[in-house]
């Protein structure tokens, strides 16, 4: 384990009783609350200076959604845990300027929000939606905010982040779980291309995350995981990527402390700076934390 306190910059939590997700109704492992206090529990010898929580594709429609409430209930959690010091909510990017108005709310009522996670890949047109005028312009509105945009597809949807950054100059952008690389499906040719083009736009970052269900959730190895995370830090540096830990998304296949037990081992080699950059400053810098 790092030897200095991490910043976690991936936390789920939600309530079923408080606010409605339909993905995760009747899922054996998702299908129920998962609280602050059920994570203090799981992070084990893993010490957590912070956490970001981003957002858990909460019900929403054309027209609406959870969007202030899921922030609210978030709030809430962070007073029985302080440590919860940053929040990336959804927003419908969609809406293009129509949205300004809800990011203006968030803006001015909502301290902790420091950027928008709209999730392409569930999307019925993930292509569509990415690539269509009104949501460009939604995420460009984030660069107004000084907000970041959080990217969350899978490795067959690459080709659209390839294009869709293209047109996003200046507002920053990181992309979760490297992109939700084909582990299982031996894309690492594919994988090293994707992370390759995408490093050359200097407000691209990554985060090195939940690797594991996409390697074999049941039987995977640190040999699996080791090209992914090997190329990750080649091709974005130790200045661009960024540690988190999915919970409690990652509990299909692995708890906390193995996968940083996983990433401790891979890093062998890795100089002090390198590893407090990796584990906590690049977050503290990017997430605008203020630690």
């Amino acid at each position: 384990m790092p030897d200095f306190p991490i910043i976690d910059t991936h936390l789920h939590i939600w309530d079923m009783d408080r606010l409605k997700y339909s993905a995760f109704e009747g899922h054996p492992l998702f299908g129920k609350s998962y609280q602050i206090e059920d994570y203090q529990r799981d992070c084990g010898d893993v010490e957590v200076e912070a956490m970001v929580f981003v957002e858990c594709f909460a019900d929403f429609t054309e027209t609406g959604g959870q969007y202030i409430d899921e922030i609210k209930f978030v709030e809430d959690s962070a007073r029985r845990d302080p440590r919860i010091k940053g929040i990336v909510p959804m927003a419908p990017l969609e809406w293009g300027s129509r949205v300004l108005p809800m990011l203006s709310e968030m803006n001015a009522n909502h301290s902790s929000v420091k950027g928008i996670r709209r999730i392409m890949e569930f999307d019925d047109d993930p292509r569509g939606l990415t690539l269509s005028p009104d949501f460009i312009e939604g995420v460009n509105l984030l660069h107004e905010f000084g907000w970041h945009f959080e990217i969350n597809v899978n490795f067959t949807q690459m080709d659209i982040i390839r294009e869709f950054v293209q047109h996003i100059p200046n507002v920053p952008m990181i992309l979760d779980h490297c992109g939700k690389p084909g582990i299982r499906e031996g894309a690492l040719a594919q994988f090293r291309d994707d992370i390759r083009d995408l490093a050359t736009h200097p407000n691209m970052w990554i985060k090195l995350s939940d690797l594991p269900p996409y390697a074999d959730p049941a039987n995977w190895t640190d040999k699996d995981l080791r090209p992914y995370i090997d190329a990750t830090i080649e091709t974005f540096g130790f200045g661009r990527t960024i540690y988190a830990g999915d919970w409690p998304i990652c509990l299909q296949a692995t708890s906390l402390p193995r996968w940083v037990e996983t990433l401790d081992n891979a890093l062998v080699g890795a100089s002090e700076k390198e590893l407090r950059a990796f584990y906590r400053d690049n977050a503290n810098t990017f997430y605008r934390l203020g630690l």
